[in-house]
């Protein structure tokens, strides 16, 4: 145990606050990673991670006063300001409502990015608890004549057993739980389309649910009802919580994806050109992201497919032609997959074909979503100033002059002489 880190005069690094930064850091990569995986800026981990600790450090240390309020009300400077006294699920509250709330404030998709967040709160209370383990904060568990027992004489707060008492490690537990369970998610986050927009978050609550509602067992808490403690009644709420949204998640992709789809085909198919095409980010073959909002100034040719669509294989190579003939005028086409597979089964497709323009990755189908798109492939025109001018459905032979000539138009005169719908 090492509950100070580092001590000058009066000032003190206390482990557990240099492992919970560790964690926040831990988390914000985790996040940003998982954002970029779905299509989303990667530069929204910050804000979420910076939204997520003011409101898990508050919502934490609110319930721990609340847990001990006449501590509090007996000092209350010191209850606020030390290094001890912080609760996992207080903290999981607070910082679920004020990330909730970012998400929400930046119009941002609040199940995709939730997903992306859910293996960052595993990692993070795997760290933190290294944290609880290395301070002694007062959550370890019963005596226990165990080989890997220990016990806590220089803890920060609470210890009180005899010499020769040995107890349970219980953070460490906790660590080993939580770091299997961000293995697990991490895995499922990397399968998007395989589970419905939420299942990350819903199985997290579960599993999350599980493993503090088991490590309580050997914990010595105070049991508030039924002989269950405080943390329990929140585990197997935690684990309701999950199991109900797991349930929605899929009935929701099940029922509603598709007349959701239907709504966004109609919508799209009712407009004229001239609306504003919506943003996206995605990663190329390099793992670059690529802002459709960067691309102003330029005609923007966007196409929807997939390496099993044979449609969309046939009009690669006009596509490719298309491209290299533009390449000198302000004129970017963007290819954006939607396979299950990622980037590896796009990357070797291309290589196999000879393409060079960009080809970005959206397998979770989010950006074709936000497209209204009905199928593949499917295209768009989008003029200089960010205008969906035309809306292209099944494949096309690029190459015709015809088109040629109107998209040249396009280019040097802004002007899209055919109708929203390609003709």
């Amino acid at each position: 145990m090492v509950p100070v880190l580092v001590q000058l005069g009066p000032l003190a690094l206390y482990s557990f606050g240099a492992m919970l930064a560790l964690a926040f850091l831990v988390a914000g990569y985790v996040t940003g990673s998982g954002l970029e995986a779905r299509g989303l800026d990667r530069g929204h981990a910050s804000s979420i991670v910076w939204w997520g600790a003011i409101g898990g450090i508050v919502g934490s240390r609110v319930l721990a006063i609340i847990n001990d309020w006449h501590q509090f009300v007996a000092a209350p400077l010191s209850s606020l300001f030390t290094g001890a006294g912080f609760v996992w699920y207080g903290g999981l509250v607070g910082g679920f409502v004020a990330v909730s709330a970012y998400i929400v404030m930046s119009g941002l998709p609040w199940l995709l990015v939730v997903d992306a967040i859910a293996p960052a709160l595993a990692i993070g209370q795997a760290i933190g608890r290294i944290g609880c383990q290395l301070a002694g904060d007062g959550d370890w568990g019963s005596p226990s004549t165990l080989p890997w027992a220990m016990a806590y004489p220089r803890a920060i707060y609470g210890w009180a057993e005899p010499l020769g008492v040995r107890v349970h490690p219980a953070p460490v537990y906790e660590s080993l739980l939580y770091s299997a369970i961000f293995l697990l998610l991490v895995r499922m986050a990397r399968q998007p389309n395989r589970y419905a927009d939420g299942s990350v978050l819903f199985t997290y609550l579960i599993l999350s649910g599980i493993a503090r509602f088991l490590v309580e067992v050997v914990r010595i808490e105070p049991r508030v009802a039924l002989g269950v403690t405080e943390a329990q009644w929140f585990g197997i709420l935690s684990i309701v919580a999950g199991g109900v949204g797991l349930l929605w998640a899929r009935n929701r992709r099940a029922a509603l994806a598709p007349l959701l789809g239907i709504a966004l085909l109609l919508l799209s198919s009712g407009c004229q050109g001239g609306n504003t095409a919506p943003d996206f980010v995605a990663q190329d073959l390099q793992g670059q992201a690529v802002r459709l909002s960067a691309q102003r100034g330029k005609v923007v040719f966007v196409n929807f497919w997939a390496t099993w669509c044979p449609p969309c294989r046939m009009e690669m190579p006009a596509m490719q032609a298309l491209s290299k003939k533009f390449a000198a005028d302000d004129f970017v086409m963007l290819a954006i997959s939607e396979d299950d597979g990622g980037a590896p089964v796009v990357k070797k497709f291309a290589e196999d074909i000879g393409l060079t323009f960009p080809i970005l990755i959206s397998p979770t189908g989010e950006i074709g979503r936000s497209y209204g798109i009905s199928g593949y492939p499917e295209t768009f025109l989008i003029d200089r100033t960010g205008k969906q001018v035309a809306r292209f459905i099944g494949p096309r032979d690029w190459k015709d002059p015809k088109f040629e000539e109107d998209l040249r138009t396009l280019i040097k005169d802004g002007r899209w002489v055919r109708g929203p719908d390609g003709n």
